[in-house]
C-alpha cells in the first residue's frame, strides 16, 4: 500500500506541476462522509483558489494536489460546505483531512417544492439518451420482399415528421440535462455562468448524444471546462459560424 501511495503521489507530480505555480506543493487525502457514516460520493473537492475540483470516489475518499496556503472545499446538495486550509500548518508533503458533511436545516413556512436531484442521479439520465431511426420504424422492413412498406417507411412525409418529433425531443431532453449540471456546476465555481447563458453555452460546446455517454463524471467537467475558456474567449465576443458549435461531430 505504502509503494502504491508513493506512486499515485510521483505521477500526480508529474501530470499536474505545470498547474502549481508555488514552492510548496502538497496533497490532501481523506474521506468525506454525512453524519450517519455515509460515504458521500457525490461530494466535491474544490481548490477554489486554482478552480480546480474532482469528485470523491464511491467510498468517499479523495486525494488532491493543491500550494499549501491553498482554499480546499468541499460541497454536496443539501449539505453545509466545508472548507480548509492548512497555510498556517507546519509545512509537510502530505495533509489528512477527514470531512464529516452536516444536512442544511432551514426552518421555513410549509411550501411544496421539488428537491434538486443529486449528480448522480441526472448522469444516469444521460446513459439513457439516444435517438436510433431503426427503433421507430414498425420492423426491419425487406426492400424486395415489402416494396411499398419499405418506401412509405423511406418517404412519407407522415413517418418522417414523426421520426423527426421524436429526435428533437431526445434533443431537447439532453439540452434539460445539461442545463441542470450547468447550474450544479455554476454552484460550485467550474463555470461563470448566469441562468440565461446555458442556451448559448450550449450551443458552443453540445458535445452529442454518444460521446456526452461515454464521458464519466470528471471526464465531462474537464470536458466542460475546457470548452468554457474557449466560450470566453471566443464564444462570449463573436457570432460564431453554426458549424463551429458541431465538436460531436469532430473526431476524438
Amino acid at each position: 500500500m505504502k509503494y502504491w501511495l508513493s506512486f499515485v503521489l510521483f505521477f500526480f507530480a508529474l501530470t499536474a506541476e505545470a498547474q502549481y505555480d508555488c514552492d510548496s506543493t502538497v496533497f490532501i487525502s481523506g474521506k468525506v462522509t454525512a453524519e450517519n457514516g455515509r460515504p458521500m460520493f457525490d461530494a466535491m473537492v474544490v481548490n477554489r483558489t486554482r478552480s480546480v475540483g474532482q469528485f470523491c470516489e464511491p467510498d468517499g475518499s479523495y486525494l488532491i494536489k493543491a500550494c499549501k496556503g491553498d482554499t480546499i472545499q468541499f460541497a454536496a446538495t443539501g449539505y453545509i460546505s466545508v472548507r480548509i486550509s492548512f497555510a498556517d500548518s507546519t509545512w509537510r508533503p502530505q495533509y489528512t483531512a477527514n470531512i464529516q458533511m452536516k444536512q442544511l436545516r432551514i426552518s421555513i413556512p410549509e411550501v411544496e417544492v421539488i428537491a434538486p436531484r443529486e449528480l448522480q442521479a441526472i448522469h444516469d439520465d444521460i446513459q439513457t439518451l439516444g435517438f436510433n431511426e431503426k427503433d421507430y420504424r414498425v420492423s426491419e422492413i425487406n426492400a424486395i420482399q415489402s416494396p411499398i412498406t419499405f418506401l412509405y417507411q423511406a418517404f412519407s412525409k407522415r413517418e418522417r415528421s414523426r421520426r423527426e418529433a421524436i429526435e428533437l425531443r431526445n434533443n431537447d431532453r439532453r439540452r434539460e440535462l445539461l442545463k441542470e449540471l450547468f447550474g450544479k456546476y455554476a454552484e460550485y465555481d467550474i463555470i461563470d455562468l448566469e441562468d440565461d447563458e446555458f442556451d448559448a453555452f450550449i450551443d458552443f460546446m453540445d458535445p452529442g448524444d454518444e460521446r456526452l455517454k461515454r464521458f464519466s463524471q470528471y471526464e465531462f467537467i474537464l470536458y466542460v471546462k475546457d470548452r468554457f475558456a474557449a466560450y470566453e474567449k471566443y464564444g462570449r465576443s463573436r457570432s460564431l459560424d453554426p458549424s463551429d458549435h458541431q465538436y460531436h461531430l469532430d473526431d476524438d
